[in-house]
């Protein structure tokens, strides 16, 4: 029995020690068993967008020459508007001119009130009633210069109504100064009412 086990003990050790390799799908198929393996190598290539940034969401700016004809519009608005003012103070130290029995006068302030504050001087009473006038009047300017600055074209046109009425004392007593003066007022405050329609029409 021992001569022919060892012939046979020895050709089972050599095929055991003498394997054959193994094919070559098997390394493939190891290979593409890896995790992760084949999802990174399927996974196309993106690109990340980034989002969109606080200055491309905001609306689009006011062009440059639309804002800057605005901006002149305005402040060509406040300025007639501020001769409201003018008119108003002067008038009021024309007032205290007269109580103090001063005979200067400016003539960009109302004649109006300087015909009632003379005739009250010259008469020696009806200050009352003078200083009523004045008062109202001044008041009633700076209301209206407050108003049209704030874009009241109504404002502008009363103011004009007013002032027209005003130069007509100036132009009954001949004062050719005073009536030339009330002339470039009136076109000054006129230019701030064309100003304000101008404003009114909306940008295309």
């Amino acid at each position: 029995m021992e001569p022919t086990e060892g012939p046979l003990k020895l050709r089972t050790d050599a095929s055991t020690s003498f394997r054959r390799p193994p094919p070559p799908s098997a390394g493939l198929a190891a290979r593409s068993a890896a995790p992760g393996a084949s999802a990174a190598a399927a996974r196309p290539a993106t690109t990340v967008i980034g989002r969109p940034t606080l200055a491309s969401t905001t609306s689009t700016p006011e062009p440059t020459g639309v804002s800057a004809n605005r901006q002149q519009l305005e402040a060509r608005r406040r300025r007639s508007a501020f001769w409201f003012y003018w008119i108003a103070g002067l008038t009021l130290v024309n007032t205290i001119g007269a109580l103090a029995a001063q005979h200067w006068r400016f003539v960009v302030g109302l004649g109006v009130t300087q015909l009632a504050d003379g005739l009250a001087a010259r008469v020696g009473r009806g200050w009352n009633g003078a200083l009523a006038v004045d008062l109202l009047l001044i008041g009633s300017f700076v209301l209206l210069g407050g108003i049209a600055a704030r874009g009241r074209d109504w404002a502008f046109l009363v103011g004009l109504g007013v002032y027209v009425v005003d130069s007509l004392v100036f132009v009954l007593a001949r004062d050719w100064l005073g009536v030339a003066i009330h002339i470039f007022v009136l076109v000054m405050i006129f230019k701030g009412y064309q100003a304000s329609r101008r404003l009114r029409v909306p940008v295309a």
